[in-house]
C-alpha cells in the first residue's frame, strides 16, 4: 500500500494519523519542518473497506505500519482524533512502538471530565453516540457544504473556536490548506469520516494500559475542540508519558502550526537516540 509522504524522501519514517474531519493533506503543513530534520512523514492510509468493524479496521492500520516499518522501531504522530487512533494502534503493536507524539490530543469521551470545556463539537459526538440518524444527516450536510463552498463549512467548524484559531481563516494560505483538508475528507463520501468519529466515541480508555511507548504531548491552553484536560488525562493514565507541553493562547490547529518545528526537532533527537541504542 502506497502511503502519502511528506518531508525528507530518504528520512527516518514517522507515521502520521490525521484528525477528523481530516485527510492526508493535513500533514502538508508539517512538510518543511520534517524536511529540515530529516524525517519522512508517512500518512497512515484510512480509505479502507467500509465493511470493516472497529477491531478489524484498527488491525488493518496496525498491519500497514508494521509492513512499512520492516522490523524497525516504530514512531507515531497523531493530531486530534488521530491521537485516539495512534494510541489504539500502539496498543496493538505493543513494544514495537518506541515513541508516540500527540498534538491537540482527543482523549476517551467515556470519562466525563474529558469533555469539560468542549465547545459545539460535543454535539457531534453526542449524536454519534446516541442519535446515529442525526449524526448521519449532519455528515451529509457537511459533505454538501464542502461541495457548495468549503469556506461555509470552515465558518461552521470554526464558529466559537478559541485562542488563535479564528485568525487562521484570515490567512489566505492557511484558509486554503484547511479547505483542501475538508474537500479531501469528503471526496469519497461520508463513510470514512463517520467511521472514525464512531470509533472515537466508543469506549477505549482501558486500551491505554497496553501502550508501552514513550508519549509526548503538545496542547494549546485555549483549545475548546479538544480541551487541554484531555492531554492531562492521557499524561496521567499512560505508563510513560511526559508532562504536557502547554501552548499559551494556542487552540486546536494553531497548536499544530506553532509547534511543528519543535516537534520535528524532538522527533529527530529521539530517532537519533533510538539508532544509537541499537
Amino acid at each position: 500500500m502506497n502511503l502519502t509522504a511528506y518531508g525528507c524522501p530518504d528520512g527516518q519514517p514517522l507515521f502520521y494519523f490525521h484528525g477528523v474531519p481530516g485527510a492526508a493533506v493535513e500533514a502538508a503543513t508539517l512538510h518543511q519542518a520534517a524536511l529540515a530534520h530529516g524525517i519522512k512523514l508517512l500518512v497512515v492510509e484510512r480509505n479502507l473497506p467500509d465493511e470493516l468493524e472497529s477491531a478489524a479496521y484498527l488491525q488493518q492500520l496496525a498491519q500497514q505500519i508494521s509492513d512499512r516499518a520492516a522490523g524497525q522501531p516504530i514512531h507515531l504522530l497523531g493530531f486530534s482524533i488521530g491521537a485516539c487512533l495512534a494510541l489504539r494502534v500502539a496498543a496493538l503493536l505493543g513494544e514495537r512502538v518506541a515513541e508516540i507524539y500527540l498534538l491537540s490530543a482527543a482523549a476517551p469521551l467515556e470519562i466525563p471530565s474529558n469533555s469539560v470545556g468542549m465547545g459545539a463539537g460535543r454535539y457531534t459526538f453526542l449524536w454519534a453516540q446516541h442519535y446515529p440518524r442525526l449524526f448521519r444527516a449532519f455528515a451529509w450536510y457537511q459533505e454538501l457544504l464542502v461541495k457548495i463552498s468549503p469556506r461555509l463549512l470552515l465558518n461552521l467548524l470554526f464558529a466559537g473556536a478559541g485562542g488563535k484559531d479564528p485568525e487562521l481563516l484570515r490567512q489566505a494560505d492557511t484558509q486554503a490548506w484547511l479547505a483542501d483538508i475538508q474537500r479531501a475528507c469528503f471526496k469519497h463520501g461520508t463513510s470514512g469520516y463517520m467511521r472514525d468519529v464512531k470509533l472515537y466515541v466508543e469506549p477505549w480508555a482501558t486500551e491505554l494500559d497496553k501502550v508501552t511507548a514513550a508519549v509526548s504531548l503538545w496542547h494549546g491552553d485555549a483549545d475548546n475542540w479538544a480541551p487541554i484536560a484531555m492531554s492531562i488525562y492521557l499524561q496521567e493514565h499512560l505508563r510513560n508519558a511526559s508532562v504536557v507541553i502547554r501552548g499559551a493562547g494556542q487552540a486546536h490547529y494553531s497548536c499544530m502550526l506553532e509547534n511543528a518545528e519543535t516537534l520535528m526537532a524532538t522527533v529527530q533527537l529521539n530517532l537519533s537516540t533510538t539508532r544509537v541504542a541499537e
